[in-house]
């Protein structure tokens, strides 16, 4: 944590660092991620707006603590405010604590502080079977209110009948307004003391309608006033109080809140007040799953994403558990307390390089310039932020402007040392340049030389001033250009400078330490592009792929190629762009889910204007799917099936395939003057459980069809084995046996559950393209079971395929080759 940090208060905050172990999902994280409410001032504060509550242990000393932070609860641990935490009663566990913080602390502030709740009042409850509404009633009865309740569905009605004993003729529906009339029937027009209301529209009217006289209505929800819904007047003359509530304001701005809210909890957790309700968990790598699910309205209860798991003991605990392996988004932060050298700092990318460090929690800055503040706009820039960090401490920060002459090794000691007077040296960013451009016979040796040294001398004497600190810096960075990388004409000498800078970069990183050059293109707002009024150049597409990248939150350098855009969270809005500009521009048509399947690989090629893997994937999507429309994935009824129509000569038979159909063989049958028939896979197989019944079963079978011998049998996998007991009894004249196995890796110390779905898989689904196969098999990873694995490819083989593919019996398929699998690798 930070020594100095200030709320926005400019109030002193002690941070304590706690490892996560529960977050809790609000509707308010839902709202903001869907982009249903605008994110506003926060954003000053943070580049993450989702996750106000958690439970985990302070690292200092082990303790378990539940507590609240603005945001970036989503996390393996935070930094939280002293004042926003409490040890964890020891009779709930993290899980439990975590139910009961924004729920209760909405109903507490909104129905005791501000409404003043007080026994035996009426009271409706909108949404009772959420987090909010089930503590609501939990209080409620406490204070022995007379209660009624609106839920969305008969499921949550029944819930609560169970669980609260509410009588069934107190619990309305919510999706219309019929609740007002059978309330005012209810009370015979009186109303109720009090509505909690979270609906929204017309339903608030009708809410507002049904408070008695001298009554409160304790507004929860964020949308009508986010819209600034308008609201009749004529109420008030009887006397009625309109409360809104947000608590995330109140945890902002009123220092004592959370202490006040958890007293008041702790002294009410045992005495039937305060209770955990119950809770629908989502591991961390669920995540959108919990979001997704949120939005349904189908939760009963508290949504929370588990990111790591509660030890048993509930004492204090240093050696906590590991989180488990996420996929993340990257992203940088600076340490407060050290500080960091730009050199050029005050040019258009400096003065912009210094705002986005700040933001990202760097407080102390030293810009080099060797003429200093010479520009209205630097002195501005300059000021602006030493304002801010006056009048708010929480934006305080240590802007301190150089004119050490770094070309020389004499000017970077200087600057180190001023430096090292601010702190330790967190990082090093070299943005100075000098542009001289032109034609090399026209160049002079002083002007090819300046553009150079300052880009090569100032980097290299700080890397070799740099590397006599006791410690390693954490950035070294270089900003260098496409010239370096793809030259330009005119300026030779700016990028072997920056070659020369790179090459420092490379040196740095065999040796172990940090080092960076980025190879930036024209810039056309700020820098010495924009100076000079070149306009930069880039073409459509480059620039609607990068739109893209921002939009993810991804870097597609650091990001796996195999991912598809919709494993890494692509909203349908941005796919319908993508489907759009790849139709008007490459006459590429494609559903939204085959743009969602799109790897980073191809959108890469994409963006360097090689469209060829994109337009080879959607080709191959194409034929898999006119490929698979051939299949049939129902199980047969009868018990055979003629893969030709020759009705003369010897038969060939073959045995049962994996995916029930006989599809792959039709070209043999059309290819040979004799009857070719297939030995179906019938539901009354289903019960058999040893290889002999199956082999008793087909023998059998073939008996009734043959009972004079005389025909050829073809089999393979486990009906290779069935052939060879009919070739044993002299039945054929001939079988061919198929071996598809290799005693190596199909042995019993080899073979898996998981290893026998997968060679399963591959064989059913060999049509689908290789990056979607990719995708399917990532995706049954994330089940618990071989029958959620099943479920999830199943579903997704459907998807992929579109609604002509017939496949009422895929699973049951799937399941009885699995089945065969499993009994032929014990055989």
């Amino acid at each position: 944590p930070a020594k100095d940090v200030f709320d926005i208060n400019n109030n002193f905050v002690k941070q304590i660092h706690c490892d996560i172990y529960t977050s809790g999902l609000t509707f308010h994280d839902v709202l903001v991620a869907t982009g249903r409410i605008p994110s506003g001032p926060q954003l000053l504060f943070t580049d993450c707006l989702i996750g106000c509550e958690f439970a985990g242990r302070r690292v200092d000393t082990g303790q378990r603590v539940m507590g609240f932070e603005m945001t970036r609860c989503f996390a393996t641990s935070i930094n939280a405010n002293e004042k926003m935490i409490t040890n964890i009663p020891e009779h709930w566990s993290m899980d439990e604590a975590v139910t009961i913080l924004s729920t209760y602390s909405t109903v507490w502030y909104g129905l005791i502080e501000r409404a003043g709740l007080k026994k035996n009042e009426s009271i409706l409850i909108h949404s009772g079977a959420g987090g909010v509404g089930q503590s609501a009633i939990i209080i409620c009865q406490y204070y022995n209110c007379n209660i009624y309740v609106t839920v969305g569905t008969e499921e949550k009605k029944q819930f609560l009948i169970k669980k609260y004993n509410i009588p069934e003729e107190k619990i309305f529906s919510s999706r219309d307004i019929m609740f007002k009339y059978k309330i005012m029937a209810s009370t015979k027009g009186k109303g109720v003391d009090l509505v909690l209301n979270s609906l929204a529209g017309d339903k608030l009217d009708a809410s507002y309608e049904c408070v008695a006289n001298g009554g409160r209505f304790v507004e929860l929800g964020k949308y009508d006033l986010v819209l600034n819904k308008q609201l009749g007047m004529f109420d008030f003359l009887r006397d009625v109080s309109f409360i809104g509530v947000a608590v995330d304001i109140c945890l902002m701005e009123k220092e004592d809140f959370a202490l006040n809210f958890f007293e008041w909890m702790h002294k009410n957790s045992s005495n039937g007040c305060v209770k955990p309700i119950n809770t629908t968990v989502f591991m961390a790598t669920e995540a959108e799953k919990a979001f997704r699910y949120m939005t349904t309205g189908k939760h009963i209860g508290k949504v929370m994403v588990r990111i790591r798991d509660e030890e048993s003991d509930k004492g204090a605990v240093k050696a906590v558990k590991p989180a488990i392996d996420l996929p993340v988004t990257i992203k940088t932060y600076f340490n407060p307390n050290k500080v960091y050298i730009i050199t050029g700092g005050l040019g258009g990318c400096g003065l912009e390089l210094v705002h986005w460090m700040l933001y990202m929690g760097a407080k102390r800055i030293i810009l080099t310039s060797r003429t200093g503040v010479t520009t209205d706009y630097q002195r501005y820039v300059i000021k602006r932020l030493d304002y801010f960090g006056d009048k708010f401490k929480i934006f305080g920060a240590k802007i301190v402007v150089s004119t050490a002459d770094c070309q020389t090794l004499e000017g970077a000691k200087q600057l180190i040392h001023e430096t090292l007077n601010l702190g330790p040296i967190g990082g090093v960013f070299h943005l100075a340049l000098v542009l001289n451009d032109c034609l090399i016979e026209n160049q002079t040796e002083d002007k090819f030389c300046e553009s150079i040294d300052t880009k090569h001398k100032i980097f290299a004497n700080l890397d070799q001033l740099t590397r006599q600190l006791e410690y390693k810096l954490d950035y070294f960075v270089v900003f260098s250009s496409v010239t370096c990388g793809v030259g330009n004409a005119g300026q030779s000498n700016y990028a072997f400078g920056n070659s020369m800078c790179e090459r420092i970069c490379e040196e740095r990183r065999r040796d172990g330490l940090h080092g960076l050059a980025i190879q930036y293109g024209p810039i056309g707002d700020v820098g010495i592009r924009a100076e000079r009024a070149v306009q930069s150049g880039g073409n459509r597409q480059k620039r609607m792929v990068k739109e893209l990248w921002r939009a993810l939150g991804i870097d597609p350098d650091t990001t796996p190629d195999h991912l598809t855009l919709g494993e890494i969270g692509m909203e349908s809005m941005f796919a319908v762009e993508l489907q759009q500009e790849l139709e008007r521009e490459w006459n590429i048509k494609m559903s939204i889910n085959h743009v969602k399947n799109i790897t980073i690989k191809m959108l890469k090629d994409y963006e360097a204007g090689r469209v060829e893997n994109i337009k080879r994937y959607v080709d191959d999507v194409k034929v898999a799917r006119a490929k698979l429309m051939r299949y049939r994935f129902v199980i047969p009824s009868e018990r055979i099936t003629r893969i030709n129509q020759v009705t003369t000569g010897r038969p060939v038979y073959f045995m049962p395939t994996f995916d029930g159909g006989f599809r792959n063989f039709e070209e043999f049958g059309r290819r040979i003057d004799r009857p070719v028939i297939g030995l179906n896979w019938t539901r009354e197989l289903d019960n058999f459980n040893t290889l002999k019944e199956y082999q008793a079963h087909f023998t059998k079978l073939l008996d009734e069809l043959e009972p004079n011998g005389g025909y050829d049998v073809v089999g393979y996998f486990d009906g290779a084995m069935i052939g060879t007991k009919l070739l044993r009894r002299a039945r054929v004249d001939r079988a061919v046996i198929i071996d598809v196995l290799s005693e190596s890796r199909f042995n019993e110390d080899f073979v898996t559950d998981e290893y026998i779905l997968d060679f399963i898989f591959e064989f059913i689904s060999y049509e689908i393209p290789e990056s979607f196969r990719e995708k399917i098999h990532r995706d049954m990873k994330t089940e618990p079971d071989i029958d959620g694995r099943i479920r999830r490819a199943c579903a997704e083989i459907r998807e992929f395929a579109g609604k002509g593919l017939v496949a009422t019996d895929l699973e049951a398929i799937i399941r009885n080759a699995f089945k065969r699998a499993k009994l032929l690798s014990t055989h």
